[in-house]
């Protein structure tokens, strides 16, 4: 039996699992959307993209607690909740798993955004190669890394990608500040006083959804657990289970702390410059931010802080960082649709059944995420659509976080701080929930 580490100097040593989140959010989140929301608000908004970041993290780090104290998936948990539910192969499922399992479709096409952002970037390095070779060659390679790989060299992959952007980011942040852009206290507390502009809901709540930790991170985040070896057999032993928690939450918060430096800068380049580049008010006074040329503009708002040589450095920044996001977040799906068609009984597993049928998803989502783009060629509408779902998803996994902790036994509970923290997370998710359906069916 591996022994849980017992000192923060210790457990630091055990991180990982927030290394390959990080991975998967930055790309789509910090480069692509952030910057859209802060060119179409300015810093009014700075409020709820820290809302966005700092909320969620509780989420993933209680459902996190069941998945560590009892070694099971986060389907295996989810099929226990109340409800209606279905038997098939003797597996018996929640009506919750099934409504998330729909979530897949959004979710991927959501992956061929960021494909084709990935492309795009590609293509700004390289205009000699089309944006559809680009595609398919970053799907191809993306099949392979995960095909041959493991989850330890995905890890280093990812580390290396994730500690590159951080160190850029925190650059950019500094270099602003030495030049007409610089971010004032001003601008800071104006982005602080909770107002909230209407007319630009749904990039706002595709913001939520995307930036920080999705509901499909959430998801994710507790398989890395499980295959990093954070629910370990602790033989009921409860001091070793809590020291396994402990590093649990310590991976969670290095998780807060890097998509924080990875985000903020972005926010603050996309409301101190481009929310002041004409063409692009422009289009999104029109609300056709679906159509801005994120990578172009970005591009641009580069060149304008650090001079035209910077633009070269964004583009392969935002090449590797998107491709870092595309590989984590399609490693993700292996594991989730994995765990989907095995715990619904859809597939009967036995030994090797999920090592093989990781391999093979591992072929299908960049596939798949290809057609989708090849259907609509436009990377911020497939990634808002799959942002919106996101957030719709979000009360979901809290209600589920609530339901779990409840069953465990009283001493592997969190405090009721956190729980009442929860329950006000959930009123919010609900609140943009609707809001969401309101603004679909009806609008603002």
């Amino acid at each position: 039996m591996l022994s849980a580490p017992k000192t923060f100097l210790e457990r630091l040593k055990y991180i990982g699992p927030s290394v390959i989140v990080t991975g998967s959010v930055v790309g789509s989140g910090s480069i692509v959307m952030t910057p859209l929301l802060g060119a179409a608000a300015g810093f009014v908004l700075l409020w709820w993209l820290l809302l966005s970041m700092w909320s969620k993290p509780i989420i993933q780090a209680e459902i996190s607690r069941y998945i560590v104290v009892t070694r099971k998936t986060f389907l295996e948990a989810f099929a226990d909740m109340p409800g209606f539910k279905t038997t098939i192969n003797g597996k018996t499922t929640s009506w919750l798993v099934w409504f998330m399992f729909i979530g897949v479709i959004p979710s991927v096409a959501g992956m061929g955004g960021l494909a084709g952002a990935v492309a795009e970037a590609g293509n700004a390095m390289l205009p000699s190669i089309s944006i559809e070779i680009w595609v398919v060659t970053c799907c191809l390679l993306t099949w392979l890394i995960l095909y041959w790989g493991s989850y330890q060299s995905l890890e280093k992959i990812l580390l290396a990608m994730v500690l590159l952007f951080s160190f850029i980011t925190i650059l950019i942040a500094f270099s602003m500040q030495t030049t007409e852009y610089e971010v004032s206290i001003r601008q800071i507390s104006r982005g602080l006083t909770f107002n909230f502009p209407t007319e630009f809901l749904p990039l706002a709540l595709a913001v939520f959804g995307f930036t920080g930790i999705s509901y499909g991170e959430i998801m994710a985040y507790t398989y890395w657990c499980l295959e990093k070896g954070y629910a370990q057999d602790t033989n009921n032993d409860i001091n070793e289970t809590k020291a396994w928690i402990k590093t649990m939450q310590t991976d969670v918060w290095v998780t807060v702390f890097f998509i924080t430096i990875g985000t903020l800068p972005f926010f603050f380049l996309g409301a101190g410059v481009l929310h002041y580049v004409p063409e692009l008010q422009e289009s999104l006074a029109n609300n056709s931010f679906w159509d801005v040329d994120v990578i172009g503009a970005l591009q641009n708002m580069f060149s304008l802080v650090l001079g035209g040589w910077a633009k070269w450095l964004f583009v392969v920044l935002a090449f590797f960082v998107l491709f870092s996001t595309l590989l984590s977040g399609t490693a993700a799906f292996t594991r989730t649709i994995a765990d989907y068609l095995i715990s619904t009984g859809l597939i009967f597993e036995q030994k090797e059944t999920r090592v093989y049928l990781i391999k093979l998803i591992a072929f299908f989502i960049p596939f798949f995420s290809g057609i989708f783009y090849f259907i609509l060629p436009n990377p911020i509408t497939l990634l808002i659509i799959a942002g919106i779902w996101a957030a719709m998803g979000l009360p979901i996994v809290n209600i589920g976080a609530l339901y779990l902790i409840s069953k465990l036994d009283s001493d592997l509970q969190p405090k009721q701080t956190t729980k009442n923290i929860l329950w006000l997370s959930l009123i919010l998710q609900i609140t943009m929930a609707l809001l969401i359906i309101y603004d679909m069916t009806i609008g603002f």
